[in-house]
């Protein structure tokens, strides 16, 4: 079976990658703590409860919106947080 672009089933709103965050946690085994660990080692205040409120769904009480630049801000800070706790001599997977 050759590769196709599988169809686009959902509407993607910019100010609203709650979806997308909960599947990028899970498939990179990403936790609230490592969120906040990661922003704040990056100089980025942010509450626990808020880091939290991204994994929930629009008609959740907790809910807060993700926007698209959060989600690449938080997928940065993640990255930087884990290469730098890398044993020495590991490459990160990034680079």
């Amino acid at each position: 079976m050759t590769y196709k672009k599988p169809p686009l089933n959902r509407g993607v709103h910019p100010e609203k990658m709650n979806w997308l965050w909960r599947l990028v946690c899970e498939a990179g085994y990403i936790t609230v703590d490592e969120v906040v660990d990661a922003l704040r080692a990056g100089n980025i205040d942010v509450e626990r409860a808020r880091v939290a409120s991204w994994l929930r769904s629009e008609h959740d009480d907790d809910y807060f919106p993700l926007s698209i630049a959060e989600l690449e801000q938080n997928l940065r800070m993640i990255l930087s947080a884990r290469a730098e706790a890398a044993p020495p001599g590991v490459e990160a997977a990034s680079e």
